[in-house]
């Protein structure tokens, strides 16, 4: 089994941006997702960001999560795996401002999907790009980590 996560933010500038909605989702078919609520001091709001994930600040007050809830969900689906992202730089930092907001620490490991490749034969790997490739970028969490999931284990599974 391998599980993908994914993560929206309010905006690409690391320094001031924050988490606004986390996805996962496994190869046995488990998943989940939600939006984040944000904390009064996380004003960033990169209007760019919300062109591409079309989730509004006023969608995330009303329907979000708290980030203790968003953490202790995290930690209770995942806890103890390893878990891959497609961008760790970016996925890493908004966990981390996700959990020290929470003030609780991540129980589950956030890898980089090129390790993942390196477990995978040059076939399986060409097939799982050829499926990424094939199928559109939705830019919702709980959606790219199905993109992944699936993605492998079409390439894997074959």
């Amino acid at each position: 089994m391998r599980t993908f996560v994914d993560i929206e933010a309010s905006g690409l500038d690391q320094i001031n941006s924050y988490p606004i909605e986390v996805g996962w989702s496994d190869t046995l078919g488990n998943q989940d997702g939600f939006l984040i609520k944000p904390l009064v001091n996380w004003s960033y709001w990169d209007p760019n960001a919300q062109l591409i994930h079309s989730i509004s600040r006023e969608e995330l007050l009303s329907d979000g999560l708290s980030v203790k809830e968003a953490a202790m969900r995290l930690n209770s689906s995942l806890g103890g795996e390893i878990v891959y992202c497609d961008a760790l730089d970016f996925d890493g930092f908004w966990l981390k401002r996700l959990f020290e907001a929470a003030e609780m620490e991540m129980t589950f490991t956030l890898v980089d999907v090129f390790n993942l490749y390196s477990e995978m034969s040059k076939e399986e790997f060409l097939l799982m790009q050829r499926y990424l490739n094939d199928s559109p970028v939705p830019h919702r969490a709980l959606a790219d980590a199905e993109r992944y999931s699936a993605a492998f284990r079409k390439a894997v599974n074959q």
